[in-house]
């Protein structure tokens, strides 16, 4: 984490651009530029709180020439929408995972999807630092999509929760477990199970219904979202671990900036990310006793249980490299598996 890195940006919407979509993009005035962000959070996740912080501190920094106001739980679109709203300059930031666009972010992706790869909330930000610095595939995958990632968000380690307590592998059979991307579906039909693609809105109402009867959630998530209304099994088996949500802003907004504002916005997203780790882990202690009081009940998962469902996944990091090879990006994919083993032994 001590690494810094440079974050470039890019330019602001042609005018062309802006008379036809006059009511979505910046709005520009005596007082500076006003940058719309869509962010799939509800406001009281703690990343969330993290990002109020930065969007603040960035117009404390540029003495309120550039702003940037939050519109928080997919106000202004949902979460599988915000990379097409950005594209269309509909917004111009977004605090959104890349693991819902694997054809489009499949680099980004990978270590937002691929499961039991992480364990610590500490992990994340050194392994991002190094591939953004290191790995070119990064920068030019966001760039041709038209936006540049400014710093990732963390979570706390996604552990299994059922409505029912799973003793072990046997117990995945037939059971349905929320998802997203293409590798942690393939985890859970290695144990038996049945994924289903829900978004962060269905899922309460998704173990209410049984279409779904279990779900990898972080601990603090579950006062959030009131999940312990629902299913009340909380297992100690690392699901996934990684970088979630990115912060993104378009090339068009970035490009509008002085080369001084340009400068702050790239320090106080370095600063970000780092308090992002802080206020993550402290919000994962903060949830137990929480959910303890609404009646959550904590299992442990048997480690031999848990490396036997590992030892049935498919191998996540030789068929990540193996499709990139096929877009000759293999030397690319190869480097980040590199540094993710370098921070795994961490």
């Amino acid at each position: 984490m001590e690494t810094s890195r440079r974050i470039s940006f890019f330019r602001m919407a042609s005018a062309s651009l802006a008379l036809a979509c006059l009511a979505f993009t910046p709005i520009v005035s005596q007082a500076g530029v006003t940058l719309k962000a869509s962010s799939q959070w509800n406001e009281i996740h703690a990343g969330s709180q993290v990002d109020l912080w930065w969007a603040e501190e960035i117009s404390k920094r540029t003495n309120g020439e550039v702003n940037i106001k939050i519109f928080f739980a997919g106000a202004l679109g949902k979460a599988q929408e915000n990379l097409k709203l950005m594209q269309d300059g509909a917004i111009d930031i977004a605090m959104m995972s890349p693991g819902y666009f694997p054809a489009q972010l499949p680099f980004h992706a990978a270590p937002n999807s691929i499961p039991m790869a992480f364990s610590r909330v500490d992990q994340v930000a050194p392994f991002v630092e190094r591939v953004m610095r290191e790995v070119p595939a990064f920068e030019q995958e966001a760039a041709a999509n038209g936006m540049k990632t400014l710093f990732f968000h963390h979570l706390n380690p996604y552990q299994l929760i059922c409505k029912e307590h799973i003793k072990g592998v046997a117990d995945m059979k037939g059971k349905k477990m929320r998802t997203w991307g293409k590798a942690l579906p393939q985890a859970v039909q290695a144990v038996g199970g049945t994924p289903v693609t829900l978004f962060l809105p269905e899922i309460y109402e998704g173990l209410s219904r049984g279409t779904v009867d279990c779900i990898p959630f972080a601990i603090d998530l579950l006062v959030n979202y009131k999940i312990y209304e629902v299913a009340k099994h909380h297992h100690d088996i690392t699901i996934w671990q990684g970088p979630t949500n990115g912060t993104w802003i378009t090339l068009a907004a970035w490009n509008n900036l002085t080369d001084e504002q340009q400068k702050i916005v790239e320090e106080v997203s370095f600063q970000a990310m780092r308090k992002d780790a802080e206020v993550t882990i402290q919000a994962g202690k903060d949830a137990r006793g929480v959910l303890e009081e609404k009646g959550m009940i904590f299992h442990s998962f048997p480690a031999s249980e848990a490396a036997k469902w590992e030892s049935l996944n498919p191998d996540f990091f030789g068929d990540f490299i193996a499709a990139m090879e096929e877009k000759g990006l293999g030397d690319d994919a190869r480097k980040t598996i590199e540094i993710w083993r370098d921070i795994q032994a961490l």
